[in-house]
């Protein structure tokens, strides 16, 4: 032997071209079959603005990505509600949008400086500086303001200035032949202080008047809630800070009959009068104040029950598709804000089969964004997320960005070199033999299979043959492991009782979880049905698929690969008596 003849052989000088060489190598070798995994990673980043969001806002900065968060804790009901989020001319739009109906209630005039630095709700409050800025407003014909108003409340929150502590925040009063009528709300050194002036009505056409000053100071530069319940049942008026009551003044004797405004009084109610601060929030509403007046949720406790309270708000993603079935998880990432003693909680749902928004599929909760995630594969999915503030409703966590990596199980390839035996044992009549090379993949090795289909035209298949008989009747999968078998020569072959035994298969043979994957394919009406036998003197087309593991008829028929080109074998047929 010229050992020379081998040494004049050079390797790739490149390991790019040395790659090259092994996979046309393998190629040849193989047929052309997939040599690598069929699970195929993919990362998917979800589109915050189309989740449903039920007590979300999708928070929005300038230059800055959105954000998902809590609502703040505006009023659900009331007359009015000024979070100051609109124009000057008309702020009592809200941060959603909606507007309080009330007719009885107008705004007539406006001025303040917007404060996009500090706010107690949305994105901005006002800035009043004193007598300069000023929201008057027309409340005449509404019921609160009027000679017999049913329990209302006021609820102002404010952040006082440094000029703030000797101000009039809220004033209706009117002079009525010398003698003053109406409310006003001031600091005193600080001090909420609510005067009321002769509106609680005596016998014999009389009125008194009556003072609640808070004990409390407010603090410069902080925000603070001042309510004030008018109890026009009970005569009974509370004047509270920060959800605290500071102040009562109760009057139950026999000769009060009522509170009430004077009659057909046209004064405004004025905002800011002269004020040096910032106002978020104005509320006039029925019945009494929100006790814990807080910016977002808050804990509550039921001292009957001694039951604690604290919904949180959801975020719910669209229901989501992977283009194949059984994907899984593999990691998750998230950008998230969350303060100390809020909580923020991550939920999956998946399946292969299709489900909708009110579907009772249940949620699993995300412990850990890269260990024991769900182990369910799933074609449709869906994130929730749960936000919770802290127990005082001063913060909330916040979502940025949520992404993730999945595998989708991508069908197996077709078989590849599929052709009929040219070499076959002997064989009954009407029986014909296959070849075929083996497929690469694990799944298809290992708990798969292939499936013959046959047609009497190239593009029209009449039937198929997905097991064979074994040893004591017994069904199997067609795997090519036959006689005479190899890696690169599969071998099956199809004779009148291959064919029986896939038309009337036995109600039982095939629930077992080796069969899963082809198990659901089989029509149990077809034990009633005559099946279609080979018949001589006719050309049958014939084409393979191969299947894996995963494949199910009702929610995973995309785990088959796509049909071979057609192969054809004609049937001999004895003729006599020829004319």
């Amino acid at each position: 032997m010229d050992r020379n003849r081998f040494r004049r052989w050079k390797a790739p000088k490149t390991i790019g071209a040395h790659r090259r060489a092994v996979l046309i190598f393998l190629i040849f070798l193989f047929g052309g079959s997939s040599l690598f995994s069929w699970e195929v990673p993919k990362k998917e980043t979800l589109n915050l603005s189309l989740w449903k969001k039920i007590g979300v806002v999708e928070h929005k900065e300038p230059g800055k990505k959105n954000t998902l968060k809590p609502k703040e804790n505006i009023p659900k009901r009331g007359e009015l509600f000024f979070d100051f989020e609109g124009d000057t001319n008309e702020p009592s739009l809200t941060e959603s949008g909606f507007l309080f109906p009330s007719k009885s209630i107008s705004v007539t005039s406006s001025s303040y400086l917007e404060d996009k630095n500090t706010h107690f709700f949305g994105r901005k409050s006002a800035y009043f500086s004193g007598r300069r800025n000023q929201i008057h407003l027309s409340v005449s014909g509404n019921p609160y303001f009027g000679t017999h108003p049913d329990p209302f409340s006021i609820s102002i929150p404010l952040r006082m200035g440094e000029q703030g502590t000797g101000s009039v925040i809220l004033d209706r009063t009117v002079y009525v032949k010398g003698k003053k009528y109406g409310i006003s709300l001031e600091l005193n050194e600080g001090r909420p202080t609510l005067y009321v002036n002769n509106l609680l009505q005596k016998t014999e056409s009389r009125t008194i008047s009556f003072v609640l000053e808070s004990s409390s100071k407010l603090k410069r530069h902080t925000w603070e809630v001042i309510s004030i319940y008018f109890d026009t049942l009970n005569h009974r008026y509370v004047l509270y800070q920060n959800g605290i009551e500071t102040a009562e003044y109760e009057n139950k004797a026999s000769d009060t009959i009522g509170f009430g405004f004077p009659e057909n009084d046209s004064t405004p109610l004025i905002l800011g009068k002269s004020f040096y601060g910032n106002l978020d929030g104005f509320h006039i509403h029925k019945g009494e104040p929100e006790v814990s007046y807080t910016k977002f949720e808050s804990v509550r406790y039921d001292d009957d029950t001694k039951i604690g309270f604290m919904e949180g708000s959801i975020a719910i993603s669209p229901i989501l598709e992977t283009k194949y079935s059984n994907s899984s998880l593999q990691q998750i990432q998230w950008k998230i804000d969350k303060p100390q003693d809020t909580m923020l909680e991550l939920y999956f749902r998946g399946s292969n089969q299709k489900f909708n928004e009110t579907s009772s599929l249940d949620w699993t909760r995300i412990r850990s964004l890269t260990m024991d995630l769900p182990k369910q594969k799933f074609k449709y999915y869906q994130w929730k997320i749960w936000f919770r503030p802290d127990p005082l409703g001063k913060t909330v966590p916040n979502l940025q960005s949520l992404s993730f990596d999945y595998t989708e199980q991508s069908p197996p390839d077709v078989p590849t070199l599929f052709r009929l035996d040219p070499n076959p044992t002997k064989l009954p009549n009407n029986a014909v033999c296959f070849l075929w090379n083996s497929n690469h993949e694990k799944e298809v090795q290992n708990g798969g299979g292939y499936i013959i289909h046959f047609g009497l035209v190239p593009n029209r298949m009449v039937g198929s043959v997905f097991v064979k008989k074994e040893k004591g009747d017994k069904l199997s999968k067609i795997d090519g492991n036959e006689e005479n078998s190899g890696f690169r020569n599969k071998r099956f072959c199809i004779d009148e009782d291959t064919l029986v035994s896939n038309i009337y298969i036995p109600e039982g043979q095939l629930e077992t979880d080796e069969f899963r994957s082809i198990s659901d394919q089989v029509d149990i009406s077809r034990k009633e049905k005559r099946g279609h036998l080979f018949q001589p003197g006719l050309t049958y087309y014939f084409r393979i698929s191969a299947y894996n593991r995963y494949l199910n008829e009702w929610d995973s028929k995309d785990q088959r690969s796509p049909l071979s080109a057609p192969i054809s074998f004609s049937f001999p047929k004895e003729v006599s008596h020829l004319q």
